[in-house]
């Protein structure tokens, strides 16, 4: 409030705000009472606290209108609700003859219709422009272990005599899940030389202010913040827009991103996550009371999952999210997203191994019956552990069910892919355990339609279905000739070249899967080359899948 403030101002507009962090607050109150402001800001736990005040301020001097900015916050259903918004339609009483206003950038139909609802809007006009920002290319990356390794492909090196230094090309926030992770990454970027300082709810407010402030007048070049840095910034050359970590929720992702390159310029939007980013997530969403909003905020966290595995446009996913159509001219460029970019630049392959679909019947089959066989009460990792045979505790109980040790033929790492894939597409469902930690996974209406149907279904990989069968599955424990050792008794000849015979097909076969995998593998090694943010300055030449 106090830049919007500062930056009214500066156009000769009188404005003051109310709240906490306001000075001298009873001096400011007899000013607007005197009529010598044009726009006064407030939080919503101001309203709630001094109705009194605001209904007064309208007999004597008038409201001409009341604005709600970031209104997805009144939503139940909005990635980042509060109850104090929610208590503004109260002031809609309070001042029945005055406009409202409801702004958000980030509102879905449901959103739309809540707010509408929650601050008790009569016979609204709903506006809205389009969602897609196309000056801003998404790109997702695997995260690894070494934070440093993977943010330096994104900056520029500067070689001077005494070290190497790294600097960011224009203003930059990266998001980080934690504030641990957040101090940790902020200490690495300033090791290399980047103008950066950390941004949490766990400093003090002159802190955080001092630092905002740094960052909007480009004494700082990069921000790395939790999100509570964010909302209200008003800095319009960001240029790139880091989430190093999964971001929580897909409304949450655009939100965050649309603070990039609010100047029309291009900027850049990058992730860098792991499939276990999601568990910090769902830590959360248990600690919710309604069962169906914590049903919607896992379905906004599964989009947000199906988003970063998917190897379609990314940019037609994140507006079907908001719009119900989607125009066809969208995506299909260079500068659109990875997905596009990689089949625009390397056709041959993507259309080869990227773009087809696979019948994955049996594997759905198996999944979805061990799912049923166990009663639906148990997490996904439960029942991959019975699919493939395992011994420990968990899997015990299930050693007599049908699909026990029925999976072999792929690995651990796959099956959790593609049961995962099979949750996005809406096969299987996913449960919050009640007054608990964790989720159960069990057929869905749709997948108990299709097992009943009988149709093959098939689906195009994701990248971690790609990814895993790039890795040979560990070979089952099973001795295919007889052993002197095990006291076995002699067989007849032609029973050993039978044996043999079935040993070579066996070896044939885990050659061509073996083939098939690095043939994967080399893919993603040659994807990973051509989409390296500063491939120009790497050799001509892709690396050895070796």
């Amino acid at each position: 409030m106090e830049d919007q403030v500062s930056a009214l101002r500066v156009k000769g507009i009188p404005a003051v705000f109310l709240g906490s962090a306001q000075e001298a607050s009873a001096s400011a109150r007899g000013k607007i009472m005197k009529g010598e402001y044009r726009v006064v800001y407030v939080t919503p736990e101001y309203v709630s606290h001094n109705q009194s005040f605001i209904q007064e301020l309208d007999k004597r001097v008038g409201i001409v209108a009341v604005a709600v900015d970031e209104a997805h916050c009144v939503s139940q259903w909005g990635h980042d609700f509060r109850a104090d918004y929610r208590e503004l339609g109260t002031l809609r009483n309070a001042l029945p003859q005055v406009p409202f206003l409801a702004l958000t950038a980030t509102a879905t139909p449901p959103v739309r219709r809540d707010i509408c609802s929650s601050l008790h809007l009569r016979d609204p006009l709903i506006s809205y422009t389009s969602f897609d920002r196309a000056n801003l290319y998404l790109e997702v990356w695997s995260k690894s272990d070494n934070a440093l390794t993977d943010l330096k492909p994104l900056m520029a090196a500067t070689k001077t005599e005494k070290r190497v230094t790294y600097s960011f090309e224009g203003a930059t926030i990266i998001y980080c899940p934690t504030r641990d992770t957040t101090s940790t990454i902020a200490t690495l970027m300033k090791n290399v030389g980047v103008r950066c300082e950390a941004y949490h709810a766990g400093l003090s407010p002159d802190t955080r202010k001092s630092v905002h402030h740094k960052f909007l007048r480009d004494e700082l070049q990069c921000i790395v913040a939790t999100v509570a840095f964010g909302m209200g910034i008003d800095k319009p050359d960001i240029r790139t827009i880091i989430h190093y970590g999964a971001p929580k929720d897909i409304e949450s992702y655009y939100q965050e991103i649309g603070r990039a390159g609010r100047d029309g310029a291009a900027s850049k939007c990058c992730v860098f996550y792991k499939t276990a980013d999601f568990n910090l997530s769902r830590y959360f969403v248990k600690d919710l009371g309604d069962k169906k909003f914590k049903q919607h905020k896992l379905e906004t966290i599964a989009k947000m999952e199906k988003y970063l595995a998917s190897i379609g446009c990314r940019r037609k996913m994140l507006l079907s999210h908001f719009m119900r159509r989607v125009s066809s001219s969208v995506g299909g460029r260079t500068d659109c997203c990875d997905n596009c970019r990689l089949r625009l630049t390397q056709p041959t392959l993507s259309k080869s191994i990227v773009n087809k679909a696979t019948d994955y019947s049996a594997e759905a089959r198996l999944l979805m019956t061990t799912a049923e066989s166990c009663g639906g009460r148990y997490g996904l990792g439960t029942y991959v552990l019975v699919l493939r045979g395992s011994k420990i505790r968990k899997a015990v109980p299930f050693t007599r069910i049908s699909t026990y040790a029925k999976g072999l033929h792929h690995s651990e790492k796959w099956w959790k892919a593609f049961g995962k894939h099979l949750r996005l597409e809406g096969y299987l469902r996913e449960e919050a355990v009640p007054g608990g930690h964790g989720c159960t996974v069990t057929t869905s209406n749709k997948g108990s339609r299709w097992m009943g149907e009988g149709h093959k279904l098939k689906l195009t990989p994701n990248r971690e279905m790609l990814s895993a069968e790039a890795l040979p599955a560990p070979n089952p424990t099973r001795s295919y000739l007889p052993s002197s050792s095990q006291g076995a008794h002699p067989l007849p000849t032609h029973y050993h070249l039978l044996e043999v015979a079935v040993v070579v097909a066996v070896q044939w076969q885990s050659t061509y899967q073996l083939w098939s995998r690095r043939s994967a593998m080399m893919w993603w090694r040659w994807r990973e080359w051509s989409l390296h943010p500063h491939h120009n300055n790497l050799p001509k030449t892709p690396p050895s899948p070796n």
